[in-house]
């Protein structure tokens, strides 16, 4: 029966190019990998500001690693709290402007977990395009409601909101889309919010690193003032460079969650060389906010190029996420294949990942990126894409 089940659903996958696989890449730094035998250019990866090679930040691992090991061998409510752990916190917290913070293993992890802590019996409204981790969140939370709001909409966020049940409501949102690179209408969401005496929750993933001032997210570049009402959600794997996530908020909040959260009570604490590597990373972004000024110049050229080229890149001007939408599932996998030929690694998107029909190939810029390689993707996205919506390159 089972047999049977997994053949069909994976014949039925393959047939509308929705079928995933894995395919093996070996990382050189942010902007090449070996794939295939190959050197190509990377064009897919979330580390924009490099520092996962920083030199301070694998220093911090080596050292970490050789003094303590590889494994924190415990959940942190067991015997795995490390000390960097409350010194990470309160640079994660100082970072985005929060009393408190709590690391746990991942994004998907802090966003799954705050939702189960918090909305048992409340009221949940979510952005349609929110990721995968906080609509499982919603699922898994057992909500009074969980109510959709048109995508970066003030006004349907406000009447999802009105038409929650009951006083205790949440409203969720990313900051910068993962798979779309534009920036949520955070101070109007605030307002929305706060009218409605909801707690409003920013994940800020893809905007730690890369958006707002100095890095500091889209809640810092909105001017959006902070409060026992915000809760924000960051991650260490991303423009951090490392692994891992944390929670942002006030210190009576974190105390809850440190008795209600299970994804952080019962799962095996980060390692301290991750640790250490977060603390370093967050610390050096702090100390040289200029660093992200070399993303957004590689996002902006690329973007011009790509625009020189004749196509649409939605997403704000500075953002390292540029989405290229080909429409079908098929389509999408050919311009990805043709890409990848011409030396440049930028993978297809599809559904659900992306709503039916808007299949894409998303490119992410590193500062890392010289105007080599600036040039490379363009040229190679903009024939490839040509050629798999039927142009003549």
């Amino acid at each position: 029966m089972w047999d049977e089940w997994i053949t069909r659903t994976i014949d039925d996958l393959r047939q509308s190019a929705a079928l995933r696989s894995l395919r093996a890449v070996e990382p050189l730094d942010a902007r090449a990998a070996v794939v295939d035998g190959r050197e190509v250019v990377l064009a897919c990866g979330n580390g924009y500001l490099d520092l996962g090679r920083d030199p301070e930040v694998v220093a911090a691992a080596r050292e970490a690693l050789e003094r303590w090991g590889a494994s924190s061998a415990s959940s942190r409510f067991v015997a795995g709290d490390h000390p960097m752990h409350e010194a990470l916190e309160a640079e994660c917290a100082a970072l985005v402007g929060a009393e408190a913070a709590l690391v746990v293993g991942s994004g998907y992890l802090a966003n799954t977990g705050l939702l189960r802590a918090l909305g048992r019996g409340a009221a949940i409204a979510s952005d349609e395009r929110n990721h995968a981790s906080i609509v499982d969140g919603c699922l898994a939370a057992r909500a009074a409601a969980v109510g959709l709001w048109r995508h970066a909409d003030p006004d349907d966020a406000r009447r999802a909101l009105a038409g929650l049940p009951g006083d205790r409501a949440l409203l969720i949102t990313e900051s910068l889309f993962s798979v779309d690179g534009d920036l949520a209408p955070l101070a109007a969401l605030a307002a929305a919010a706060r009218e409605r005496g909801a707690l409003f929750v920013v994940d800020e993933a893809h905007a730690l690193g890369t958006t707002g001032p100095g890095g500091r997210g889209g809640l810092a570049q909105a001017g959006v003032r902070r409060g026992p009402d915000v809760v924000v959600v960051g991650t260490l794997g991303k423009a951090l460079g490392s692994y891992g996530a944390f929670v942002a908020c006030s210190r009576r909040m974190r105390d809850l969650l440190a008795s209600r959260m299970r994804t952080a009570i019962y799962s095996t604490a980060l390692p301290p060389p991750v640790l250490a590597a977060s603390l370093a990373a967050v610390r050096k972004l702090r100390r040289e906010p200029g660093i992200v000024d070399r993303l957004h110049d590689n996002a902006r050229a690329l973007r011009s190029r790509l625009a020189e080229a004749g196509l649409r890149v939605p997403g704000e001007p500075w953002s390292p996420i540029l989405p290229v939408v080909v429409g079908s599932n098929s389509a999408a996998l050919a311009a990805a294949a043709a890409i990848l030929e011409r030396g440049v690694l930028a993978p297809a998107l599809r559904p659900p990942t992306v709503p039916e029909g808007t299949a894409r190939i998303r490119i992410s810029v590193s500062a890392a990126h010289t105007p080599q390689d600036i040039d490379l993707i363009a040229r190679a996205v903009s024939e490839a894409v040509e050629a798999a919506k039927g142009g003549r390159r």
